[in-house]
């Protein structure tokens, strides 16, 4: 496959996976915090405050800064390794 096949492959993979793991993603930031442990009983108590505080739109914010950064890294590392796994 040419690279840029890969590319673009790499690229939209790296975008499903910050669709699918952004409401995961948004709890664990959350409760990364230094305030967390006197917010928060626990990952279901956090999650269940941001639906109800924040409403689900929440657990989304952030995607697109995130899904640039993934895609450009994984459609980049699809396209690149090929190429150089010739060479290793």
């Amino acid at each position: 496959a040419s690279p840029i096949y890969n590319g673009l492959a790499g690229a939209a993979a790296g975008a499903v996976s910050v669709i699918v793991t952004m409401p995961q993603d948004t709890i664990k930031t959350r409760m990364q915090g230094e305030e967390a442990k006197k917010l928060y009983k626990g990952t279901m108590d956090c999650a269940m405050q941001i639906m109800k505080n924040e409403g689900p739109a929440f657990f989304f914010s952030g995607t697109w800064p995130r899904m640039i950064r993934v895609s450009l890294d994984v459609g980049i590392t699809f396209c690149v390794f090929p190429l150089l796994s010739k060479y290793i």
